[in-house]
């Protein structure tokens, strides 16, 4: 035990670093000083795919015209909501001349309901930039500023965001920084934007924006369109077309209350969760016990003779949680429940599993997604 205990902390160490490195240098999205609006790209499109959204779009579009930047446009598509979804954007609409909805059209055959709502808002964009935006997001007033200056600074093809997570209840508290874990202790965030490997690239759908020649020319949401994890897919397109993807970490100007209660934890977790690892269950099952081994057994051999050999990799625990805690703003309760917050992602990622080959789809907002069909 002493020896596995000896290897998980060796196994930490590069996860630790990666943390340490996207906490520290980034990119972040934030602004790192003012930029002349004469210096950013000429016009944006700012389009918000809305199902069911009478909770989150209005505080969205308050946010959108609160923004520095004031030559943009606005283009809310309602899918199908049986809420007051497209009436609270009619209100802002008729205040707010920016500001204009669209009614979706019924879903094809091939396609997956996002991938059809955002393929019709590009349709109706004329930004030279599209930004696509969820509407449980909530940008700062720089929000958009950044986004358009990412463009220049990196001399980017697509930027994209993963905000800061606006946390409530505790199994959201526990299970959602799990995600920002994954992601800034797996990926190094600079080698997305500097190598042209398409496994090294990945996005964020809540927050991802594309130069209109680059969006077209990797196909756009039409080239992704039976994809459940969109994003990726079109961050991997972006650099197998020759572009450049910047992904960064949205603390500070983006951020998004993406779950309430365990109910929408569980379910926004079992759709990606297991689509991340392309529904392979073999890589999946794998690194769910990679979790278990590195994030949640030395915890446990706290409390046994072997306590002392596990201190080192549960140090290395403590020590990335609490830079997560501090820099992407998770809460310090969050890194002290670690293992209990992991043990929650893993059985909402076996039971994803399991409801996939059950059913053969995930669902989300009330559709029943097949793998590579069509929603019911």
């Amino acid at each position: 035990m002493d020896i596995l205990l000896t290897a998980v902390a060796a196994l930490l160490l590069p996860v630790s670093l990666t943390v340490l490195v996207n906490m520290m240098v980034g990119p972040f999205l934030r602004r790192r000083s003012i930029r002349a609006e004469q210096e950013l790209p000429s016009s944006i499109s700012i389009l918000i795919p809305a199902r069911n959204e009478e909770r989150n779009i209005g505080i969205l579009l308050e946010h959108l015209r609160a923004q520095e930047v004031r030559d943009f446009s606005v283009v809310v598509l309602d899918d199908g909501s049986d809420d007051d979804t497209a009436e609270i954007v009619r209100r802002h609409a008729r205040e707010d001349a920016r500001i204009r909805l669209i009614d979706g059209e019924p879903l094809p055959a091939g396609w997956t309901g996002k991938n059809w709502a955002c393929h019709q808002l590009s349709l109706a964009a004329n930004g030279d930039i599209l930004l696509f935006v969820d509407a449980d997001v909530r940008p700062s007033p720089h929000a958009v500023a950044d986004t358009l200056g990412a463009f220049t600074t990196h001399e980017a093809d697509a930027v994209s965001a993963f905000p800061q997570q606006i946390l409530h209840g505790a199994a959201a508290r526990l299970i959602v920084p799990i995600m920002d874990l994954i992601l800034y202790g797996f990926l190094p965030l600079p080698l997305v934007h500097r190598t042209r490997t398409p496994s090294l690239a990945a996005a964020n759908g809540q927050w991802i924006a594309f130069r209109r020649e680059a969006y077209d020319r990797i196909g756009g949401h039409a080239g992704v369109r039976a994809e459940i994890v969109e994003d990726i897919a079109l961050a991997r397109r972006v650099k197998r077309h020759g572009g450049t993807m910047l992904l960064t970490a949205g603390a500070g100007s983006v951020a998004c209350r993406m779950y309430e209660g365990f109910a929408e934890v569980r379910e926004g977790f079992s759709k990606n969760f297991f689509a991340a690892f392309g529904f392979n269950p073999y890589a999946f099952s794998a690194a769910l016990l990679f979790m278990l081994a590195v994030f949640v057994l030395p915890y446990a051999m706290l409390f046994t003779t072997w306590w002392q050999a596990a201190l080192p990799a549960v140090a290395l625990n403590l020590f990335f949680r609490l830079l997560l805690s501090w820099r992407a703003g998770h809460g310090v309760l969050s890194a002290l429940l670690h293992p209990i917050g992991v043990l929650g992602a893993v059985f909402i990622g076996i039971e994803g599993m399991l409801h996939r080959y059950r059913r053969g789809a995930v669902r989300w907002k009330d559709r029943h997604i097949p793998v590579g069909g069509q929603p019911s």
